[in-house]
C-alpha cells in the first residue's frame, strides 16, 4: 500500500488502521453530497464528483482512495499515466494582502491577470474532472473569475478554490453556492486576531469570520451541503503556539455537518526561502500535533502536510507530477504540480518549465520529450533529480541527490 505524502504525519499519529477507518467515514459521510447532487439529477457532477474523491492523486479536495493502492505502481511505470483530467490555474497574481511569509510579498513579478479567453482556451484542451483555482495572487481580483468558475461549472467540472475569504462577501457567496462550486480551502493562519492579522498583513480577522459565517448561512439557505469548507493553517513560528487553539475556534463556528462532509483543518509546514527563513520551523513540535488532534475530537478532523522534512516519504513515492499546475509569471507556463512554487524563484522555475501553454497546444507539451523524460525520471530512484524538484518540501530528495546528483537539463536540450 502507498500512502500520500500529505497523510504521513496523519497516519503517525493515527496509525495505519486509524487513518484507514478515517478514511472510510470519511467516504460514507459524503452520503449528503452524493445524495444531494443525485436528488437533483445533475447526474455527470456526481460522477466528477465521485471521481475527485477517489482518482484525484493530490490537491484540494481529492480523497485519493485509490492511489492507497495503485500508488506504488504507477510510481514504477509513470509513462501509464494518462494525458489529465485534472489540473491547478493559476487566475491572478495581483494582490492586496501582504503576507510575511508568501513569496508575492517577496518577489519582484509582474501582476498579471489570466483572461477570459485564455483559461477557456486552455480548460478546452482537457476532459476536466476536477480544477482547483488558485495561485500567488488574489482571484477575486480578476474581474473574470466568476465568469471562469461558471464557464467550468456548465462543464460539470469539480471546482476547488483556495482564498482568503477577505473579499467573500455574502452576495458572492450567494453566487458561489448557486454555481455549485464544490469546495473552499480557507486560508487563516492564526486562532487570534492579533497573531492572525501580523501574519496576514492588511487582511481583517473580523472580516474573515463574518464572511465564513455568512456563507454557511447562504449554504443552510439553499439546503446545499456545498462547498465543502476547508481551513487551511500554515505553521510557523510566529503561529505554532496556536494550533490547538485553532483548532477551538473553527469548530465554534459550525458543526461538522454544516461545514461539508470533506471538511477539515489542514495544517501545512511552512515552504521555506530566504527571505521568510526566520519563521521557518523544521519540524512541528510533536505536543503541538497531538493537541491539536486531541481538542479535534467531535469536530472537524485535522490532517498535517510538509511538516517533517527530515522524515518525508522518498520523492520516489511522489504522485503530485500527475497533476499539472498551470502558472501565469513570469510568461505563462506549465509546471509538473504546484510544489515548485512558493520558493521566490519564478525565474529559475520558469527556466525549466514544460513550455508555453497560450503558444503551444498543451498535448503537445505534454507529450514532448522533455515532460516525457521528467515523468519516466522523477520517481526512478537511480536517475538524478530534476532540478525541478530538488530540495522538494513535500518529499525528500536530499538521499538520491547525494548519489546521483541534480538533472540540470532544460527543454532546450531536448530539442
Amino acid at each position: 500500500m502507498s500512502i500520500p505524502a500529505d497523510h504521513m504525519t496523519t497516519v503517525k499519529k493515527l496509525g495505519v488502521i486509524g487513518t484507514m477507518n478515517m478514511i472510510a467515514k470519511a467516504g460514507f459521510n459524503y452520503r449528503h453530497t452524493m445524495g444531494y447532487l443525485l436528488g437533483r439529477g445533475q447526474f455527470q457532477r456526481f460522477s466528477n464528483f465521485l471521481y475527485t474523491k477517489t482518482l484525484v492523486p493530490t490537491g484540494e479536495g481529492s480523497g485519493e482512495l485509490a492511489y492507497y493502492a495503485i500508488g506504488g505502481f504507477l510510481q514504477k511505470y509513470p509513462q501509464l499515466i494518462p494525458y489529465p483530467k485534472y489540473i491547478e490555474i493559476e487566475i491572478s497574481t495581483y494582490c492586496g494582502f501582504h503576507c510575511i511569509f508568501c513569496e508575492h510579498t517577496a518577489w519582484h513579478q509582474p501582476s498579471r491577470n489570466l483572461s477570459l479567453l485564455d483559461f477557456v482556451r486552455l480548460t478546452d484542451q482537457f476532459d476536466l474532472k476536477w480544477v482547483n483555482l488558485t495561485g500567488e495572487g488574489d482571484a477575486f481580483l480578476n474581474p473574470d473569475y466568476l465568469k471562469m468558475i461558471r464557464y467550468l461549472k456548465r462543464r460539470n467540472t469539480s471546482v476547488f478554490l483556495v482564498d482568503s475569504f477577505n473579499l467573500i462577501n455574502k452576495d458572492v457567496a450567494q453566487v458561489l453556492v448557486g454555481l455549485g462550486v464544490d469546495g473552499i480551502y480557507i486560508s487563516m493562519d492564526g486562532a487570534t486576531k492579533e497573531t492572525y492579522e501580523s501574519i496576514k498583513v492588511g487582511c481583517n480577522y473580523d472580516r474573515a469570520i463574518t464572511n465564513i459565517k455568512n456563507l454557511l448561512e447562504v449554504k443552510k439557505e439553499l439546503h446545499s451541503p456545498i462547498p465543502e469548507i476547508c481551513f487551511r493553517f500554515v505553521v510557523n513560528k510566529k503561529n505554532v503556539n496556536e494550533m490547538a487553539e485553532y483548532v477551538k475556534v473553527i469548530n465554534s463556528m459550525a458543526t461538522r455537518e454544516e461545514f461539508g462532509d470533506g471538511s477539515k483543518i489542514h495544517f501545512v509546514g511552512l515552504l521555506d526561502f530566504p527571505e521568510i527563513h526566520d519563521l521557518y520551523l523544521e519540524t512541528i513540535p510533536v505536543d503541538k500535533i497531538s493537541e491539536a488532534i486531541e481538542v479535534s475530537k467531535g469536530g472537524l478532523p485535522v490532517v498535517f502536510a510538509h511538516t517533517e522534512q527530515v522524515t518525508n516519504p522518498s520523492i520516489n513515492k511522489c504522485l503530485a507530477w500527475a497533476e499539472p499546475y498551470f502558472a501565469l509569471v513570469p510568461e505563462p507556463m506549465m509546471l509538473p504540480c504546484c510544489a515548485v512554487l512558493m520558493s521566490n524563484d519564478r525565474e529559475k522555475i520558469h527556466k525549466y518549465s514544460f513550455g508555453n501553454y497560450n503558444t503551444r497546444p498543451i498535448r503537445e507539451i505534454w507529450n514532448s520529450p522533455y515532460y516525457k523524460w521528467f515523468r519516466q525520471t522523477v520517481t526512478d530512484p537511480t536517475s538524478k533529480v530534476p532540478m525541478l524538484c530538488a530540495g522538494c518540501r513535500a518529499y525528500e530528495t536530499e538521499t538520491r541527490m547525494k548519489k546521483y546528483g541534480v538533472d540540470m537539463r532544460t527543454k532546450e536540450d531536448f530539442l
